[in-house]
Formats: C-alpha cells, sequence, structure tokens
C-alpha cells in the first residue's frame, strides 16, 4: 500500500496495511550522524502531508511586500532584524533578536510584533479586502510531484490565530476584552474574506482534493482563551470556514499543541476534519484513549509520541519503544490514527547535542514502529 492510499484508508477510519508514520527532517540538521537515515525514510517511506502552492493569503489577508534588514549585528552574540510588511492599510514593522550559536536558526525572540497597538488592529479590521488568488497550475504540479508518496496539503488563513501570532502577546488577549467590537469586525471581515476566496474555485479541476492546513488553533484554547470566548470568537467562525472547505470538496487538518483534549469535540463540531499532535501530559492534556473514544471516527487523530521528553537528560533513547508501543496500541484499532511525535521535525533542538539525540530516538521510533505498527 502506497502512502498516499495509506493515509487515506486511515482519515476513512479504516485499517491500513499498517499505522501511518508521518516524519521528516528538520533541514539544519542535514549532516548531523543519523541525519542521512531519517532523510532517507523521509523519501522512500514515511507518510506525510506534504506541503503544496495554493492560495497567497498575504499579509493577515492583504497584498502585501515584505522586506527585511539587520539593524544591529554583534559577532558572536547577536543580531537585530527590522521586518516590513508594506500593505494597502500602511505599513506594519517587527523587530526580532537572532543569538548566534543556537543551533535552531528559527527560534528567535520577538522584541517588536507586526500588530503592537489599537490603531494597528484597527487598520487591519478596516481594510478593504478581495478574494485571494490561486495558483491552480502551480497547486496540480505540487500534487503531480507528491504523487503516491503522501498527501498534498496547502495552507489556510486563519484570522484570529494569525493575529495572536502577529500581535504584541501583552495586549492582544486584552483586545478581545476592551475592544470586543473591534476584534469582531476584523473576524467578520476575514472571514467573509476566506469563504468567497474558497467558494470561488470549487468547480476548479484540482488533482487531488485540497487538504488544508492550520497552524492556530493552539493560540486560541487554555491557558490564552477559556471556553466562553473560544465559542464567541472562534467557534462560529471557523465552522463558517469549514463550511466553505467541504463545500469545494477539501478538508481541513489542524496543527494544535497544548491543553485541546477537552475541545476536541468542539473541534469537530466546527468541522476540523483532523487534529494533530495530541501532546499529552505534561505538555497537554490528551489522553489518547478518551480522544479516540470521543472523536475517533470524526477526525483524524495524528500522534502523540512526547518528544519533547527526548531532550531530558533522564530520558533514554530506549525508552522511546514504549512511547510507540502505547500510542499504538490505543491509536491504532480501527484506523483513524497517524503516529507522529509532539515535537516537530527531527533534529531540531538548541545545541548539538540535543539534535542528535533527537536524531537518535527517531531512529529508535521506526524501528519500534517496524516493530508495532502492522494491522496484519
Amino acid at each position: 500500500m502506497d502512502s498516499r492510499t495509506r493515509m487515506l484508508t486511515a482519515w476513512r477510519f479504516e485499517e491500513p496495511d499498517r499505522v501511518p508514520l508521518e516524519m521528516i527532517l528538520y533541514p539544519p540538521a542535514r549532516g548531523l550522524p543519523g541525519a542521512d537515515r531519517i532523510l532517507e525514510f523521509q523519501e522512500n517511506e514515511a507518510d506525510n502531508f506534504r506541503s503544496v502552492a495554493g492560495f497567497n493569503w498575504g499579509f493577515l489577508g492583504l497584498d502585501s511586500t515584505y522586506r527585511e534588514e539587520v539593524i544591529e549585528d554583534v559577532p558572536g552574540d547577536f543580531r537585530r532584524v527590522r521586518r516590513t510588511q508594506a500593505t494597502s492599510a500602511g505599513v506594519f514593522t517587527a523587530v526580532t533578536r537572532h543569538d548566534y550559536g543556537d543551533a535552531d536558526p528559527n527560534d528567535f525572540h520577538w522584541e517588536k510584533r507586526y500588530i503592537a497597538t489599537v490603531e494597528d488592529l484597527r487598520r487591519i479590521a478596516e481594510a478593504k479586502r478581495h478574494v485571494r488568488p490561486f495558483d491552480l497550475a502551480a497547486y496540480n504540479q505540487g500534487c503531480a510531484a507528491v504523487g503516491t508518496r503522501g498527501l498534498p496539503s496547502t495552507g489556510l488563513f486563519h484570522p484570529l490565530g494569525t493575529l495572536a501570532r502577529n500581535s504584541t502577546m501583552e495586549e492582544v488577549y486584552m483586545w478581545m476584552l476592551t475592544e470586543g467590537q473591534l476584534v469582531e469586525r476584523y473576524l467578520e471581515e476575514c472571514t467573509a474574506q476566506i469563504v468567497d476566496t474558497l467558494l470561488a474555485v470549487r468547480n476548479q479541476p484540482f488533482a487531488s482534493p485540497p487538504v488544508f492546513m492550520t497552524s492556530a488553533l493552539e493560540m486560541l484554547i487554555p491557558p490564552w482563551l477559556g471556553r466562553q470566548h473560544f465559542m464567541s470568537l472562534v467557534f462560529p467562525f471557523d465552522r463558517r470556514v469549514n463550511e466553505a472547505v467541504h463545500a469545494i470538496g477539501g478538508r481541513h487538518r489542524a496543527h494544535c499543541h497544548g491543553n485541546s483534549g477537552t475541545f476536541l469535540e468542539l473541534f469537530a463540531d466546527m468541522g476540523v476534519d483532523a487534529v494533530e499532535p495530541l501532546e499529552p501530559p505534561p505538555y497537554g492534556d490528551n489522553i489518547l484513549a478518551d480522544a479516540k473514544r470521543v472523536v475517533g471516527k470524526r477526525m483524524l487523530l495524528s500522534g502523540n509520541v512526547i518528544s519533547q521528553a527526548f531532550y531530558l537528560d533522564s530520558f533514554r533513547v530506549q525508552d522511546v519503544r514504549d512511547l510507540v508501543k502505547r500510542a499504538i496500541d490505543v491509536g491504532a484499532p480501527g484506523g483513524g490514527f497517524s503516529l507522529k511525535t509532539t515535537g516537530g521535525a527531527v533534529g531540531n533542538g538548541k545545541t548539538r547535542e540535543q539534535c542528535i539525540k533527537n536524531i537518535d530516538c527517531n531512529l529508535a521510533l521506526i524501528d519500534a514502529w517496524r516493530e508495532f505498527g502492522s494491522y496484519r
């Protein structure tokens, strides 16, 4: 059974030949010991959702010209970068600080976010919006390149999650209380834009039914938002978008770290079709057996090998085997499950030693999957 068929079978809540295993090497880890074996597995055996081009969502739904410049550089210590988004609603700037010697180049500190004031929020909320462009040729070419080696997936703009990620953290959640009308105007305008954009392509000859990915809901559950605000600021808007996704034959897979366990039924009710990585305690509140019982026939569940533990001094590489066995024993029966770690791409870490241990643990994961992952 090829990777595409294997994942689609699991997503039909049927048992494929083996549990799908998702695994991607973090590009900066290339060249580290064991990385070549991970990359070989990724290219030839892993069952991944593979990103392809699709919609151009711009900056918060607006056309934008992006520019960045180094504004301070202290060799061997740090550098600071100013990032600029020039849009029809004006210019938005952010500043990031990057430490030299950090093994993870994508882990940096935001000194200033793009949406830093209520006036910034107002400009975004009141901006004139249009249907966003979709590149059918690039999408279909991407699908052809993926072939049977996985499922093609493409990005979906999530207004509130994207706003939270691009705003000053100390302010954005307060605005949901103090600037409620402005936040709701922003959500209404963006939601209408997304729905119109999706429905505009419903008769297009997709090479593969689109799978849309978001990385937003983790910003909109406890400890960030409680259930009351989730029900007013997330649920009704997301349900409209997901209805449009389904109207064009697509599905929505949500990436959501943290305490998603008590929200999984709400995710399914508002139209989410798949969720990952289902972090168990202490990093989240997901109990895989409970998730299978409550939504195991409504959403594809993916996880929940707790890879944050790989970095602990007390965690041994041989401990991975038991984590994999437990996840498969609970998640695999009846399909509807793919195995993956909870902590991102393989070889990620703050130091070279952490990156190498992460690779070693993932190699042990592959061995355990070979031992326990077959349905036949």
